[in-house]
């Protein structure tokens, strides 16, 4: 797999908050990919945007989000959802598509959030090791009283990174999303 410097292949919306707004991370592909110019586009083109649990939604039942605004003043356990969008605008399929995207800092992620794209043979993982090794759940070693050492489930706020799959092949000409969801610290 190559590593595709995001740069070259995203559109990324941003929100000028410190901490809670992540950058895309990467996103990996087999095909090969060229840099950028005024005459070509890269293959994929990834989206990443925020979105704010709607307190009034909250209160009547009903889940909504509502995307965050620039000027956004964020409280202690507020919930933010992240969509990324990933458009493959070739007319060819993208092989063994991967986009990480890392948790904030000033937050943590919501336990079974992150949803699939749509497409066959996509998987999600995480990382509770800043994106060094994934798995679909995460566990620690924990020593209990009496000595043993057991595997117990990683806790919410160890996680640091959430990695799609986009299956064996990502269709020419399509988008899909993927979300996840933290809380603010």
């Amino acid at each position: 797999m190559n590593l595709i410097g995001i740069g070259a292949i995203a559109l990324l919306s941003t929100v000028p908050f410190t901490g809670v707004m992540p950058g895309l991370a990467s996103s990996q592909s087999s095909e090969p990919v060229f840099a950028q110019s005024s005459q070509q586009q890269a293959p994929i083109q990834l989206k990443l945007v925020a979105e704010r649990q709607s307190v009034v939604a909250i209160a009547s039942g009903q889940v909504a989000w509502k995307p965050l605004p620039t000027n956004a003043s964020l409280l202690p356990g507020e919930s933010i959802r992240y969509v990324v969008t990933a458009s493959n605008i070739s007319d060819r399929q993208i092989k063994n598509l991967v986009v990480t995207q890392p948790i904030p800092k000033s937050s943590i992620y919501v336990l079974g959030s992150a949803t699939l794209p749509t497409l066959q043979g996509a998987k999600v993982d995480y990382s509770i090791d800043g994106g060094k090794t994934y798995s679909d759940n995460p566990t620690i070693r924990v020593k209990l009283d009496n000595g043993e050492i057991v595997n117990r489930p990683a806790p919410d706020s160890m996680y640091t990174n959430v990695r799609w799959r986009f299956g064996d092949s990502f269709p020419a000409k399509t988008i899909t999303y993927a979300t996840y969801q933290v809380r603010v610290r």
